[in-house]
């Protein structure tokens, strides 16, 4: 056996024992559903904000999935039927938009922001709805959209991460 063949058993050794472990701390699956506009255009993907939000939840024990492309006129009930249907127990709704301004020398400043709901997958019901906003403004050569988008979905993340029911132990 090759060390290349030996090493995906372990890996997904690893993966069953991770999803094991957090299952048994309380995680939570959450479906992302992520509209994001830049300058009033659909954004393309993958999409910043999506990165960082599953990252952060995912840090923070969760398992964590993207819905893929979803219509603004999606209604938060289908959403919670396709979350069910994936066995999610939670619907993560994020609406972002960027605006860019372009600055001398090429610089170009990003202003962002996103409001966001949390949905009960089995109930339909909201049990939580804020909002965040970033800019890179005196980061403008350091700081593109990617990276303020990734930043932005870290913060969603975290609000998410405490709104989100105590594990029962």
């Amino acid at each position: 056996m090759s060390p290349r063949t030996r090493l995906v058993p372990v890996g997904l050794l690893s993966l069953a024992i991770a999803l094991g472990a957090a299952g048994a701390l309380g995680a939570e699956t959450i479906m992302l559903a992520v509209q994001e506009t830049v300058d009033g255009n659909p954004g393309a993907p993958p999409l910043p904000t999506v990165e960082g939000v599953s990252g952060g939840l995912f840090d923070a024990g969760h398992i964590v999935f993207d819905a893929g492309k979803v219509s603004p006129s999606a209604k938060t009930a289908e959403l919670a039927r396709l979350a069910r249907d994936a066995d999610a127990g939670w619907v993560l709704r994020v609406a972002a938009s960027y605006t860019q301004t372009k600055l001398d020398q090429g610089a170009i400043r990003v202003a962002c922001s996103a409001t966001f709901s949390l949905v009960n997958a089995q109930s339909g019901e909201t049990s939580f709805t804020d909002k965040v906003s970033a800019t890179n403004a005196g980061r403008e050569k350091s700081t593109d959209r990617e990276a303020l988008g990734m930043e932005l979905g870290k913060m969603i993340s975290q609000k998410v991460a405490k709104a989100l029911p105590s594990p029962s132990m």
